[in-house]
């Protein structure tokens, strides 16, 4: 996004970003342990900026996470409270998380075992190969069905011991993942969806910023 600060810390409202992801979660009756992976260069401005700046219902707890997204992950299951029996894994740059999509999200993990919110994919989406002709263009490959197509969002949810198993397996095998329910998929068991929200945006790009500034402008 053209800035050293870490996305999680950039302002929303006058507050990081990764302080309203928090608050979304801290205000959950169902919430019981809130765990914050922090890459360690990061400490000094959670503790000023959020740990400092407010107060919350729940014990925010943070942890040290790894070089990798699938290392991050398991610092923080390991950090959970063993006797838990349900885990969901959210990014920390989708504030816009709300109270419905967090009770479904657990829910689902409770009868299921392993979950994924997602909305159906909106774009047509295209397979893609190189051109054949030594430049860098690209050509179709295959046209997808749009209608079996989901864009996958977080929270992913689990079962605690299922997905524990799942990184430990992952990690034996020498396996790195972007996407947690991968890692369920590999052992041959079911994901289910959880129906998600568009509004549910990860904000990746200055221009997903100031299109969240202008909901929440708009919503108060």
């Amino acid at each position: 996004m053209g800035t050293k600060t870490n996305k999680q810390f950039l302002k929303l409202k006058d507050e990081p970003i990764l302080y309203w992801t928090i608050r979304a979660f801290d205000e959950s009756p169902r919430v019981d342990e809130i765990i914050v992976i922090l890459n360690p260069d990061d400490r000094e401005i959670y503790k000023r900026d959020i740990a400092a700046a407010h107060t919350f219902q729940h014990a925010i707890r943070t942890t040290a996470g790894g070089k990798t997204r699938s290392q991050s992950v398991y610092c923080g299951l390991k950090a959970a409270d063993p006797r838990c029996d349900v885990v969901l894994i959210h990014d920390g740059a989708r504030p816009m998380i709300g109270e419905i999509l967090i009770d479904d999200s657990i829910d689902f993990a409770l009868k299921y075992k392993a979950a994924i919110a997602a909305v159906p994919a909106k774009n047509t989406i295209k397979a893609v190969k190189p051109a054949g002709d030594g430049s860098s263009t690209l050509t179709v490959n295959q046209t997808l069905d749009r209608r079996v197509l989901y864009e996958v969002q977080t929270p992913q949810a689990f079962d605690y011991q299922l997905i524990l198993n799942a990184y430990e397996k992952a990690i034996a095998d020498d396996i790195e993942a972007t996407d947690d329910a991968a890692l369920v998929e590999r052992l041959g068991l079911p994901v289910a969806i959880i129906p998600g929200d568009y509004n549910n945006i990860k904000i990746t790009t200055s221009e997903d910023l100031m299109i969240i500034n202008s909901f929440l402008t708009l919503m108060n």
